[in-house]
């Protein structure tokens, strides 16, 4: 399926210049893949299309503010956020090198300027101040709640993509689970975990 088509089925709205980024990005991801290992090797121009359209649907979720991907690897979900919000500062953080190389290669050849990358580990960061915090296959949400308590202020939300209806119990947070509109058109479990203090 095409991702124009499976951003439609989706109920996802998206403009010829998203299309064509999207489409460009995936190409990317797929031929830095065969020498950076970004993504699993068997993953193929089918999933990351799947990837790509249910992380843009996240931004319907999200508060208006900046965004920070922590552990965005191949950019999921940063990189498509920032696609479907060109104007939105949008921080990339991901200790590998060769990773981050490749954020910083793809934010260029997309030209998305808002985009900025940090080799780092989120252990090593003092503050985050941005408005969303989002990760996909980063860590288990209450090891990631662990590692950023310290780290930010209670009108941050923390926004985790998980393939299943995680009913996480959280010492002073509130947790909220979305099933995402992708669910129903690829027959999988996708959702978005919705962590914020109280």
């Amino acid at each position: 399926m095409k991702l124009k088509e499976l951003a439609t089925q989706a109920s996802l709205s998206l403009s010829p210049t998203q299309v064509e980024l999207g489409e460009q990005y995936i190409s990317l991801v797929l031929k830095w893949n065969k020498t950076r290992n970004l993504v699993s090797r068997n993953c193929s121009k089918k999933d990351l299309i799947e990837y790509f359209v249910d992380s843009a649907i996240l931004s319907k979720h999200l508060q208006p503010g900046k965004i920070v991907d922590l552990g965005s690897g191949a950019g999921f979900p940063g990189l498509c956020l920032a696609v479907m919000n060109p104007h939105t500062e949008i921080n990339l953080i991901d200790s590998n090198t060769k990773k981050t190389a490749f954020l910083i290669h793809a934010k260029n050849e997309l030209g998305l300027a808002s985009v900025s990358v940090e080799n780092s580990r989120v252990e090593d960061i003092p503050k985050i101040s941005d408005e969303n915090i989002v990760c996909r296959a980063f860590k288990e949400p209450i090891n990631l709640v662990n590692c950023l308590v310290d780290k930010i202020s209670p009108r941050t939300k923390i926004w985790v993509m998980v393939s299943s209806n995680q009913k996480e119990k959280i010492l002073n947070f509130k947790t909220a689970y979305w099933t995402s509109e992708i669910s129903k058109v690829i027959r999988k479990k996708r959702g978005f975990l919705e962590i914020q203090m109280t």
